[in-house]
């Protein structure tokens, strides 16, 4: 079933609809939570959260968009693993932007916000595709072989132009007057 027919059933209160897309999509939420919550959580959370974001489609999929949806649960996933992090009073392992960075002191909070700040302007400038593949990689915690999938490349080929992004970063913050152990790539 096409994405768009599936979203509009699933608005109309077809449970078979939702159905699908948890046999479609399931495995795909499943990792993203897996690399955000494991460890310290167990697999029941996992399958807990899976479900929450599941039943947020249930309830708004009005809101989502043909062609848009696994975007869509990708970042619902990623929320509702954090929402369930933060309620347990845990962090997760990359924080509001992409990357976790770590500084001791009392200008922590603003030499982060410039830090991240910088992080964004450097993963923006970087062209297609190893801005998408970071994207994936650091902000939807996919692994490395299902993003060679999804892109028709190789792994080790994803592999490779991460190391090479992550040199990247490192020299444009080097630059800006960061040290290498500024960012915990």
């Amino acid at each position: 079933m096409n994405e768009g027919r599936m979203l509009r059933r699933i608005n109309q209160g077809d449970s078979k609809a939702l159905e699908e897309a948890i046999a479609q999509y399931s495995p795909y939420v499943a990792a993203i939570v897996r690399n955000i919550v494991q460890p310290p959580l167990q697999q029941e959370d996992v399958e807990e959260i899976v479900s929450d974001v599941f039943l947020r489609l249930w309830q708004n999929a009005q809101d989502v968009y043909a062609g848009k949806l696994k975007a869509w649960l990708a970042a619902v996933t990623r929320n509702c693993a954090r929402d369930r992090l933060r309620s347990l009073h845990i962090s997760a392992k990359l924080e509001e932007d992409m990357l976790e960075i770590l500084f001791p002191g009392p200008e922590e909070a603003i030499v982060q916000a410039e830090l991240r700040q910088l992080t964004r302007e450097a993963v923006d400038t970087m062209p297609e595709p190893d801005r998408e593949l970071f994207m994936r990689y650091y902000y939807l915690y996919q692994k490395t072989d299902d993003i060679a999938a999804s892109l028709g490349m190789k792994p080790a080929t994803v592999r490779t132009r991460l190391a090479r992004g992550r040199d990247k970063l490192r020299g444009f913050l080097s630059e800006r007057g960061y040290s290498c152990e500024a960012v915990n790539l």
